[in-house]
């Protein structure tokens, strides 16, 4: 039905099915409220609710897009898609070290991941499955059809770094609680979070160059993807520090890029559960 519609109507539609997802199906709203007050307590509590509504509509704007993108051709997506910075991802590859794209669930950055790779771009993304059956293989579907190549969470740092090595793009999504034993404690939002140090191991092992990457939706319905200078790494000092360190400029960068877009970011995750556990 999506492809169907004219894009701008398909949006509407989207957001209107974000509204209703926000107002009549509670799965999840509890928790986006409960992540706004953790991160923004100066607010009142209309403001609040006000910017989790927004978050549903941009969710539903977002959904009707990846709908849509089976209809979308490379021509459409550029149109669509200002891109700013890629110049280093395009130095960073030049290197001959693979490149490390830090990402987050900011903006449709599922359509950026898809829009690159049918542009040609080697680009592999790890990515946890969904829980439900139905869902993962339409998330296959899609990510096949556009030329991603998926990568399990349990793919081996082995096989990575022959990725990295041989020039690879490795998307790692750098916003998701980890379990015990997978992440180490970064404050986010001034609250103590479990983030995955891969990205930083990565970066440290192969030599490969760390990229902040993300994308934002504009107000005409277009979108802005900017790819990030590469944070330096020190290669020289200890690695475990060297590792914090970076994935403390991770944070620090996300939480910046929400502060100006709020409702951009996924508030429906259980981002602070290691604090809940204290």
């Amino acid at each position: 039905m999506f492809c169907r519609l004219p894009h701008r109507a398909a949006l509407a539609l989207g957001r209107a099915l974000g509204w209703i997802w926000h107002c009549w199906i509670p799965v999840r709203r509890g928790v986006a409220r409960e992540n706004l007050r953790r991160a923004f307590p100066q607010w009142s509590e209309a403001r609040r609710r006000q910017l989790a509504k927004d978050c549903y509509r941009h969710l539903g704007q977002s959904a009707a897009e990846l709908l849509r993108l089976p209809s979308m051709d490379a021509a459409f997506l550029n149109e669509k898609i200002e891109r700013q910075g890629f110049h280093h991802l395009d130095e960073a590859r030049a290197a001959g070290r693979g490149v490390v794209a830090a990402c987050a669930h900011f903006g449709n950055f599922e359509l950026l991941a898809c829009a690159e790779a049918r542009r040609g771009l080697p680009l592999q993304v790890l990515s946890r499955r969904q829980h439900s059956r139905g869902v993962e293989r339409f998330w296959g579907w899609l990510r096949d059809g556009c030329g991603l190549t998926r990568l399990p969470p349990d793919t081996t740092l082995l096989h990575l770094d022959r990725l990295l090595r041989r020039g690879a793009i490795l998307g790692v999504v750098i916003d998701q609680h980890m379990p015990p034993g997978k992440g180490i404690p970064v404050e986010f939002f001034g609250r103590p979070a479990s983030t995955t140090p891969l990205p930083a191991a990565l970066a440290l092992a192969t030599g490969a160059a760390l990229l902040p990457v993300w994308i934002e939706r504009l107000v005409d319905g277009r979108h802005r993807a900017v790819v990030e200078p590469p944070l330096p790494v020190n290669r020289t000092g200890d690695r475990k520090e060297e590792i914090v360190r970076l994935t403390r400029a991770l944070n620090q960068w996300l939480e910046q890029r929400i502060r100006e877009r709020p409702e951009q970011w996924l508030w429906l995750h259980r981002r602070w559960k290691l604090q809940d556990s204290l």
